[in-house]
């Protein structure tokens, strides 16, 4: 991990390391640790000292907005205990967790081994919350007013990527409109979004380097086209005339083309890996794009991962456009064969 990536965690955590390295350590899989025979500590004891952090903090927390001590010097809640249960079960729950994760992009920081990738996928996201946390608390000395003000700005994340969502299905649920649907695709340091509205026939399309960029783009692009087009329940797929539409207003892109055909469910989802070569002193990266049925497997290659992935994506559009015109051609073929045979 370079300083640069070490400066900007912090900066979104809000809190400075006075020992860096603990910050590394937040983001070391345990089958890195396996490979190196334990030279390079892993995550796993951050998480620990974390997770119980974690619980304190929230409930430190909660404890200042519901509760106080009294004049007569008794300590009174205006919630009662099972709401504050309730309420701290929700904040530290590892869908919460993932979510956090997920739009801070702390997965794509996490450094593995080679070959253990998929092993490591199956940890869950919100692991590396809670490690971060417990590297916090083993630099800050375990100072609760920092740890439970970092426990806050770390699960803030979740709420700010629900906001752009919730005044998206406001609209529609207020002008009889279909509600959205997301799909995501992590493509190593950046992700792509895409909002469908089934009732404009609509894709919209958003790509960052977090989920929460990503689905913020798509959600203001999907947004935007319904204040303008003043859809609702009344207006019809041919009034509205939308199709395939993303961010930026362009023609969609072959790797647009690839998703929608996957929200329609025309083909199995799509999956990215990239691996960066070095040829006569030139970089370039190759992008290996296969679909979960194991049947189709392409690559592209280019100077830059993104034209790879959008290589990659119009090598697989033209091998499933070949493989259909192959499927249209056989029943002919067959009809050819059976007429030779009554000659």
């Amino acid at each position: 991990m370079d300083e640069a990536t070490l400066s900007f965690i912090q900066q979104k955590i809000g809190y400075q390391f006075v020992n860096p390295v603990l910050l590394k350590q937040a983001f070391v899989s345990p089958s890195l640790s396996a490979a190196t025979q334990n030279r390079v500590q892993n995550y796993q004891i951050l998480e620990f000292i974390g997770d119980a952090v974690l619980g304190l903090a929230v409930v430190k927390n909660l404890s200042s907005e519901f509760c106080h001590v009294d004049s007569s010097g008794q300590f009174v809640s205006s919630a009662t205990e099972s709401h504050l249960t309730e309420e701290k079960i929700c904040l530290v729950k590892n869908e919460k967790l993932s979510r956090c994760s997920d739009a801070l992009g702390f997965d794509s920081y996490l450094e593995r081994a080679h070959g253990y990738f998929l092993h490591d996928r199956k940890n869950k996201k919100g692991d590396l919350i809670e490690s971060v946390l417990g590297a916090v608390a083993i630099d800050s000395n375990w100072n609760m007013d920092v740890l439970s003000r970092v426990a806050s700005e770390l699960l803030r994340y979740d709420k700010t990527v629900k906001t752009a969502s919730k005044e998206l299905k406001n609209y529609c649920e207020k002008n009889g409109v279909d509600l959205p649907t997301y799909s995501f695709w992590n493509c190593g340091s950046r992700y792509d979004c895409a909002v469908s509205l089934q009732s404009v026939n609509g894709l919209f399309v958003g790509n960052g380097k977090t989920v929460e960029e990503a689905q913020n783009a798509a959600v203001e692009s999907a947004y935007t086209y319904l204040i303008g087009q003043n859809v609702t329940k009344k207006k019809s797929v041919e009034q509205t005339g939308a199709n395939i539409l993303n961010s930026s207003k362009k023609s969609p892109t072959a790797l647009e083309k690839l998703n929608l055909k996957y929200i329609k469910k025309e083909i199995a989802q799509p999956n990215y890996s990239f691996v960066q070569v070095i040829e006569n002193g030139k970089s370039f990266w190759i992008c290996s794009l296969s679909l979960n049925d194991n049947k189709h497997r392409v690559s592209g290659k280019a100077t830059t991962r993104k034209k790879a992935k959008q290589a990659a994506a119009k090598a697989m559009l033209d091998l499933l456009e070949n493989s259909k015109q192959e499927e249209k051609s056989i029943p002919s073929a067959m009809i050819l064969r059976e007429r030779s045979v009554l000659k």
